[in-house]
């Protein structure tokens, strides 16, 4: 099976983290089958260093094309949005017919995030009759999401409308965003395929830390609301000392103003911006999860944690009780701080409820690799032999 994969997000040297969760969809398909993926950078910077490479690398019987196009503003933005694209897809069109020449059609495609990859698909299948699947893991269609779906141009709602319904199937990571595509978009099914795990790095290793350890993991943006998880330690802290708090991800300057402004200096630490092993390490040296989104589709960081054996307490947001129920965590109302305070103080009090190891085994059978993997692999198959039927 010739797998090729067409990524509008995707980690790359500029942006390391971007699409993160595609690289980890794409390692774990490998396991059945060679992925070859192609991003073309979307970044568009006028100074970026990289621009007119082609860096092509090979991990994990996963073969990635990461491509940075030449381009400079000229300063009249209609004019630059214009020539922005004209180059975009005729740079795209021409990495995919040497892909062509030298290896061959593809069986199937993929993609990752309708736009703007998907645009490719739909010219493919009209000049190769190639089938592709569409898989979609963003929040987008929140009327709540700043720059959601809904507040975009015609043209874009409409390109995006065309790619979906001229798939050969949809996929989402969730099942709540999943049904939101399906009536948005009159799609016969969306098939749930969540996200995956890499359980070598994510798993539960017995450790109890000196002090009742909440850690939160994330971008650290305006979606997860980690000034909210502040002031719920600040109101936890009025009732108890006996805990902290540990913020991995980018921190920004105006959250240690926020930490300092609200006295909470000596209950919270932040790591900064770190790897996936180093991530791992402080999740298993943890003893609970707390994310508080405003919105999300299927949370990574969640299924990373529950495979860690942590219980989780997360916002009812999204496709988060997919995964967080009673048996691992605490679900609470999103921008509700007297409700994480609660939750908090109730992990904290019940805390000898939780089976950490059971959580763990539970959700690496869900997660890990291997399981997604097949998903993914036996959806392609299907597709492909109907096809050819």
């Amino acid at each position: 099976m010739k797998v090729l994969w067409l990524a509008s997000w995707y980690p790359n040297q500029v942006s390391p983290y971007e699409g993160d969760f595609i690289q980890r969809h794409a390692r774990a398909v490998a396991a059945y089958s060679k992925v070859t993926v192609v991003y073309l950078s979307q970044a568009g910077e006028t100074l970026n260093v990289y621009n007119g490479q082609f860096i092509e690398q090979e991990k994990d019987n996963v073969l990635e094309k990461i491509v940075f196009f030449k381009y400079k503003k000229t300063g009249v933005e209609w004019f630059d949005k214009i020539k922005y694209n004209i180059i975009y897809y005729k740079t795209y069109k021409k990495i995919i017919s040497e892909y062509i020449k030298t290896d061959g059609r593809p069986d199937i495609v993929h993609v990752h995030v309708p736009m703007k990859a998907g645009m490719i698909a739909l010219w493919m299948k009209r000049r190769w009759r190639t089938p592709y699947i569409v898989s979609e893991q963003s929040s987008l269609y929140n009327r709540f999401s700043p720059g959601n779906f809904h507040q975009r141009s015609f043209l874009y709602r409409h390109n995006v409308k065309r790619v979906f319904q001229n798939a050969a199937a949809v996929t989402n990571v969730s099942a709540v965003v999943g049904d939101t595509l399906r009536m948005l978009f009159d799609l016969f099914e969306v098939k749930v395929i969540h996200n995956t795990v890499n359980t070598l790095l994510f798993n539960y290793q017995k450790h109890t830390p000196h002090k009742f350890r909440f850690i939160h993991v994330s971008t650290l943006t305006h979606q997860k609301n980690v000034e909210g998880i502040l002031k719920a330690v600040k109101g936890l802290s009025k009732l108890r000392q006996d805990f902290e708090l540990v913020i991995v991800g980018p921190i920004a300057s105006e959250l240690v103003k926020t930490i300092a402004t609200l006295n909470v200096t000596s209950l919270v630490t932040y790591t900064g911006e770190i790897g996936y092993p180093q991530v791992a390490s402080q999740m298993q040296h943890a003893s609970a999860f707390v994310l508080f989104s405003r919105h999300e589709n299927f949370p990574c960081v969640i299924v990373e944690a529950l495979c860690c054996g942590l219980p989780c307490i997360a916002t009812n947001v999204g496709g988060v009780r997919e995964a967080v129920n009673n048996d691992n965590g605490i679900i609470v109302n999103s921008e509700s701080e007297a409700e994480l305070i609660q939750a908090m103080a109730k992990m904290m009090n019940e805390y000898h409820k939780f089976d950490r190891s059971k959580i763990a085994e539970d959700s690496q059978k869900k997660f890990s690799y291997s399981t997604i993997g097949k998903q993914f692999y036996d959806l392609y198959r299907d597709i492909i032999l109907k096809k050819n039927g």
